[in-house]
């Protein structure tokens, strides 16, 4: 797959980002380092040569790459992130054993001039600050709920009366944050740039207000993209496994864990309520697929629907769905 803008010619940027500080590795080889705050984005920001289109590649690194890429965003340029297990395994086909962060820098660089063209990495969308706060609820709402159950799970095995009273609780106080996020996420999910799109994916029978919310932050790309790309950025895309004669079982693999698992509930109500949804899944449970393939169909199937109306600007009819059922 080659990337939909034929004419590409922009200059790359290679970013390893740590904690306090990160690498950079830029078009001509150079290299410099900054430290990981707001003082050394608008240093490094500087050094960007204004006259080029350049794109800057990073990792994910669980949040510390978030203000750079804001602060990069809002200087107008385009930013993507990289999968740190395909870096990984590019630097070792291209024989980089040694590893410090002047060479994973150069290595990020390397691998996304290699990839973007060919369609493999996508440019981040630019997030609104009430985006970002959203974002920032959800993610919360999901450790919480995480730690709910594990608690629950711990509770109905324990036999000791002063530990559960304990995880009593802690069950109590969790269920009480979680009751006040949701507050929260009702709260600024109320925001006009984000409502409309959240009502319009809540016409989806199955689709309430917390897998609404998750479509809205976690996919932006909705709409921009064919469907095999989002499909393969929530990870509900089957990659086969042959060899030969050899036929393995696909399998889903990456992909956007927690929009998914959030999907996966939203589907999950569908495929009971839903007359489109339910129909599919019964149709491929009865050809003899096993539950979580058929979920997994399904959740590929409400992608792509959803693909549709936030490409065409429509919304949702269970007459047209049908027909195309």
């Amino acid at each position: 797959m080659t990337h939909p803008d034929k004419n590409i010619n922009k200059k790359f940027v290679g970013v390893d980002i740590a904690k306090d500080k990160y690498d950079v590795r830029y078009s001509d080889d150079s290299t410099r380092i900054f430290p990981n705050n707001k003082t050394g984005h608008k240093s490094f920001i500087k050094s960007l040569a204004k006259s080029d289109k350049l794109l800057i590649a990073m990792e994910p690194t669980g949040g510390y790459e978030q203000s750079l890429i804001s602060a990069l965003q809002n200087a107008g340029h385009d930013a993507v992130l990289t999968n740190g297990f395909r870096v990984k395994n590019y630097a070792k086909a291209m024989g980089y054993f040694a590893k410090n962060d002047k060479i994973d820098s150069l290595v990020i660089r390397d691998f996304a001039q290699e990839m973007y063209p060919k369609g493999k990495l996508q440019i981040l969308m630019k997030k609104s600050a009430n985006f970002r706060k959203l974002e920032q609820w959800l993610n919360r709402r999901a450790q919480v709920v995480k730690i709910l159950i594990s608690e629950k799970q711990r509770h109905e095995k324990c036999t000791e009366k002063v530990l559960k009273t304990h995880m009593e609780k802690s069950i109590a106080f969790h269920e009480k944050e979680q009751k006040l996020i949701d507050e929260k996420i009702e709260e600024l999910s109320q925001k006009e740039e984000l409502i409309n799109r959240a009502a319009k994916f809540k016409e989806v029978m199955g689709i309430g207000n917390a897998c609404a919310n998750a479509l809205v932050i976690y996919l932006p790309e909705l709409g921009h993209y064919p469907n095999k790309v989002i499909s393969a950025m929530v990870g509900t895309a089957p990659f086969c496994k042959e060899s030969g004669k050899y036929k393995g079982k696909s399998k889903i693999k990456g992909g956007r864990n927690k929009l998914r698992s959030i999907l996966y509930m939203g589907v999950l109500s569908a495929t009971s309520h839903n007359t489109i949804i339910k129909k599919f899944y019964d149709r491929l449970i009865k050809r003899g697929k096993h539950h979580n393939v058929a979920m997994i169909a399904c959740m590929r199937k409400l992608l792509c629907i959803l693909n549709a109306m936030e490409r065409n600007n429509t919304h949702w009819d269970d007459d047209y769905c049908s027909a195309k059922n």
